[in-house]
């Protein structure tokens, strides 16, 4: 059964193509506000370290990954880096949970990817409403 965790999430967002630093930060506000602590806190920033030579964003956010207590993507657009960062995240053996639009088509290996959450959404409202629901009780319900 699906528990509460507490703790450090990593946070998935587009950064290079299909950023959306809006609603980045709405989910962090979110996550924030029941409790978690960001530690991907770049992806929420105005510049999200652009300068960073690609092999150090490598090592940060593989670090960042293995360092987490579950990883939260949003994956409404493609992402050749988020979708490592959610590979990552299950060979460690973290939690996920992937949000996305009402919709979009999402890539059929991440939808048969187990012990995954998925939080459809039709607006910020409702996204925020369902991240919600699904941290404090039960998705399996």
């Amino acid at each position: 059964m699906w528990q509460k965790l507490t703790g450090k999430v990593y946070l998935a967002v587009p950064i290079i193509a299909n950023r959306d630093l809006k609603k980045a930060q709405q989910i962090a506000e979110i996550l924030t506000n029941l409790g978690y602590s960001i530690i991907s806190k770049w992806v929420i920033q105005m510049d999200p370290s652009y300068s960073l030579p690609p092999r150090k964003v490598f090592e940060r956010d593989v670090n960042g990954v293995k360092g987490c207590d579950m990883l939260v993507a949003e994956v409404s657009k493609g992402s050749h880096g988020v979708g490592m960062e959610i590979m990552l995240a299950y060979m460690f053996n973290k939690k996920i949970i992937c949000l996305y639009r009402r919709g979009r088509n999402i890539s059929r290996m991440l939808i048969g990817l187990p012990d995954t959450i998925f939080v459809e959404y039709a607006s910020e409202g409702d996204m925020k409403k369902k991240l919600r629901k699904v941290f404090t009780r039960d998705p399996d319900c």
